[in-house]
């Protein structure tokens, strides 16, 4: 699933295309000084990639007029649009090769109904809706959930499941339905957390994801997914509970989680021989755990058509705007995000989060950052309907090379 260039390039901010190594430096440090950044971040940050590309076939004049008209906007804005309003996106990819349509960037529901993550207490059901309608509103339109995410609210009718599946029913007549995913246990006595009988064979997922459907208030998922490998469940076994959950129409397409690229070949393989697509495997991916792209997993899903879904995106919180502003000198993470918040300030007055985000879009993953207030809300839909470009995605990495992160 190649995502990283799908949109119209002439639409989107890139690096600014000029002819030579000392136009490229004097327009960079224009851009710095419109932004209030001071002309030494351009040669404290940027990359040789950066200041020695030339783009022969652009109009440079034409370039530069158009990112000023960004500069200034961003100078508008300030940093960071966290707290903005965005207009709804209409940013689209497909998910693996099953004719789903979801936002580049979706919605991670592992804290909604827990109590130990705050809710109940930092945070409610009211809060939750709102960020739900909010993202929804913003162009949002995927939100990755679990039979066990808030499963200790479940009698309170307020697991992460039966919250996901009364915000999608309270969304207004006409609007489009978000595409939803969940997913199966296989540890045998996840009966203990969620209720249900004891977990073995393939009749017991089946009996898991009517129960999640129940929760769901739906008669189908979107994506329903394997949780995780477990030993009592033999990957063969999982494949045929998928197959069946397709035959007997209880899900539009099938997925896994915490696969490796072994376990996800093994997947792939064994659903291809009836017919049914692998849609995506869920992993832990972000700028400071790059595993799936170190270990060849995430070009092996590119090339079998399998989405790669990306959680923990801001590695608990440590890529974000918020981190930065804490102002901590001796982080080794500063020399990075100071990078990425001047990256984003010149697509436009982009956040830092917004920057990690859009990386794994432009890698070809589907982020899906946990979200639990409104401002992060919108913040994660502004790192929709725009791109890096390939020069900043290589920068970012010369970066996190050279700080051995």
């Amino acid at each position: 699933m190649a995502v990283a260039f799908a949109v119209n390039r002439g639409a989107l901010p890139r690096c600014c295309p000029v002819n030579n190594r000392a136009s490229q430096i004097e327009a960079e440090v224009a851009a710095s000084r419109a932004l209030g950044q001071g002309a030494a971040l351009l040669g404290k940050f940027a990359s040789p990639a950066i200041r020695e590309s030339a783009f022969h076939d652009v109009d440079a004049n034409r370039h530069i007029k158009r990112r000023r008209k960004r500069q200034l906007a961003c100078r508008a804005a300030g940093a960071s649009n966290a707290e903005k309003t965005v207009a709804r996106s209409e940013d689209r990819i497909e998910l693996g090769k099953t004719g789903l349509q979801v936002s580049p960037v979706g919605i991670g529901t592992l804290q909604w109904g827990d109590p130990g993550s705050g809710f109940g207490d930092s945070y409610d059901e009211e809060t939750l809706k709102e960020v739900f309608d909010t993202a929804a509103e913003g162009g949002i339109s995927f939100f990755d959930t679990a039979e066990v995410y808030g499963y200790e609210s479940i009698k309170k009718g307020q697991s992460s499941e039966q919250l996901v599946g009364r915000f999608t029913k309270s969304l207004p007549a006409g609007k489009p339905a978000p595409v939803v995913a969940t997913k199966f246990f296989t540890i045998p006595w996840t009966n203990l957390l969620v209720g249900g009988g004891f977990r073995f064979g393939r009749k017991s997922m089946i009996a898991a994801l009517k129960e999640s459907l129940k929760r769901l208030g739906k008669d189908k998922v979107d994506l329903y997914q394997i949780h995780f490998p477990f030993p009592t469940f033999s990957n063969s076994t999982l494949m045929d509970g998928l197959k069946e959950v397709r035959d007997l129409g209880l899900a539009d397409a099938v997925g896994v989680s915490n696969y490796s690229l072994a376990q996800m070949e093994d997947a792939h393989s064994l659903l291809d021989k009836h017919g049914i697509p692998l849609a995506s495997n869920q992993v832990q991916y972000s700028l400071l755990s790059r595993a799936p792209d170190k270990s060849g997993l995430l070009e092996k899903a590119k090339d079998l058509g399998v989405s790669v879904i990306a959680y923990q995106p801001l590695a608990s919180g440590k890529l974000t705007q918020r981190q930065l502003e804490r102002g901590e000198q001796g982080s080794e993470l500063r020399p990075l995000l100071q990078l990425m918040s001047f990256i984003g300030a010149v697509n436009g007055g982009k956040s830092v989060t917004q920057v990690a985000l859009n990386y794994l879009v432009c890698k070809g993953a589907i982020p899906i950052p946990g979200c639990k207030s409104v401002v992060q809300a919108k913040e994660h839909v502004g790192a929709l309907g725009w791109r890096l470009d390939e020069n900043e995605v290589a920068t970012i990495e010369e970066k996190l090379a050279s700080l051995s992160l």
